[in-house]
C-alpha cells in the first residue's frame, strides 16, 4: 500500500490526488547528500461556490441581453432615421438611445451603496430607456408593424429590468452611522484630491509665469508684496508737528477775555518713503540703494543720518529677492 493511500482523510470531504516534493538527505562516509523526491498525497477539495457560479451564468446573460438590445435598438432607429439623414448618421444615432441609459446605469452602479445619491442616475436612466422604447415601437409603426415595434422595444426593458436586479443583489444597505462615516471619509478623500489637484495648477501657472512673465511680472509681484505692509516704522514716518505753547494775555486784558491766535500748522506735502521706493523699483527692478536714496531726498525728505539704511530695509521689504546693492 503506497503512502497517498495510507494518509487519512476525513469521511464526508472529497479529496483529489497531487504530487508534492519533499527533501531527504543521504549520508554516506559523514558526507550528506539531499535530493528532492516526489510523492503523493491527498489533498481537500473546497465545496463548489453554486452562489457565485450562477450569478456569474446571470451576469453574463445580462451582459448578452445588453448586446442585443443595443444591436437591436440601433438597427431599428438607423431604419427610423435613414429617411431623413445619410445611413452612418442615422445609425450612429441610433446606438446613442441605447448608450444613454446605460451610460445612467453605470452611474447607479457606482453609487449602489448610496441610494439617495444615485436616485438622479436612476430616473435618468428610465427617462432615456422610455425614449428609446418610444423610437422603436415608432419605427415599427410606420412599417405598419405596432406589435412588432411594441416588442422590439420590449427588448430594452427587459435589459433595463435585468440590470436593476443585478443592482439591487450587490446594493449593501448601510446603517445610517455607518453610512455617515462613509460620506464623511468620502469628503475627506474628495477635499484632499481637489486641493491637491488646485495646487498643481496653481504651481504650474506660477512657473510658467517666472518663465515668461519678465520684468512685468517682477513688478506685479513687488506691488503685492508691498500692499501687504500694513505699518512702516517710526523713523518713515513724517513727523508730527510740535503743539504750540500758550501765549499769556496781554497787560490789561483778561484771560477770558482776549486769547492769543493760534498759530496754523502748515501741512507736509510728500511721498512716504516707502511709497517713492516702491514707484521706483515698479519702473526699475534692478535699481541701486544709492539712487533710491538719491530719489527720496528729490521727493524732499531732509538727509539724517540713518536715512541710507532706512531706505535699504524699505526696498528689501518691496522686493525680497533684492540684494543689497
Amino acid at each position: 500500500m503506497d503512502e497517498a493511500t495510507e494518509q487519512p482523510r476525513t469521511p464526508g470531504v472529497k479529496y483529489r490526488k497531487v504530487t508534492r516534493h519533499r527533501e531527504e538527505t543521504t549520508v554516506i562516509d559523514g558526507v550528506p547528500s539531499t535530493r528532492n523526491v516526489a510523492y503523493d498525497a491527498w489533498e481537500p477539495v473546497p465545496p463548489r461556490e453554486w452562489d457565485e457560479m450562477i450569478l456569474r451564468g446571470a451576469t453574463g446573460v445580462i451582459v448578452g441581453v445588453t448586446g442585443m438590445a443595443i444591436v437591436a435598438t440601433t438597427a431599428s432607429l438607423g431604419g427610423l432615421l435613414s429617411a431623413i439623414v445619410p445611413d452612418v448618421v442615422a445609425y450612429g444615432a441610433g446606438g446613442l438611445f441605447t448608450a444613454a441609459w446605460v451610460t445612467a446605469m453605470a452611474f447607479e452602479w457606482l453609487d449602489r451603496i448610496d441610494p439617495e445619491r444615485g436616485k438622479a442616475a436612476r430616473i435618468a436612466g428610465w427617462f432615456f430607456l422610455l425614449l428609446s422604447m418610444g423610437a422603436v415601437f415608432t419605427y415599427g409603426f410606420t412599417l405598419n408593424q405596432p406589435w412588432a415595434g411594441g416588442f422590439g422595444a420590449c427588448i430594452d426593458l427587459l435589459s433595463k429590468g435585468l440590470w436593476a436586479l443585478l443592482i439591487r443583489h450587490h446594493a449593501v444597505p448601510l446603517d445610517e452611522g455607518v453610512a455617515h462615516w462613509v460620506t464623511q471619509q468620502e469628503q475627506k478623500l474628495a477635499s484632499r484630491e481637489l486641493l491637491s489637484g488646485r495646487l498643481l495648477r496653481l504651481n504650474r501657472r506660477a512657473a510658467y509665469q517666472r518663465a515668461v512673465g519678465g520684468v512685468e511680472y517682477q513688478a506685479a509681484g513687488a506691488i503685492l508684496a508691498s500692499a501687504q505692509t500694513t505699518s512702516l516704522p517710526p523713523a518713515e514716518q513724517a513727523p508730527e508737528p510740535a503743539p504750540s505753547a500758550p501765549v499769556p494775555p496781554a497787560a490789561g486784558q483778561g484771560g477770558d477775555e482776549q486769547k492769543a491766535p493760534v498759530p496754523t500748522v502748515t501741512e507736509i506735502d510728500r511721498q512716504s518713503i516707502a511709497a517713492i521706493v516702491r514707484e521706483v523699483i515698479a519702473h526699475n527692478p534692478k535699481v541701486s540703494d544709492a539712487d533710491l536714496v538719491t530719489a527720496v531726498k528729490e521727493a524732499g525728505h531732509p538727509d539724517r543720518p540713518n536715512l541710507a539704511d532706512t531706505v535699504r530695509r524699505t526696498a528689501l521689504r518691496v522686493d525680497p529677492s533684492r540684494k543689497a546693492s
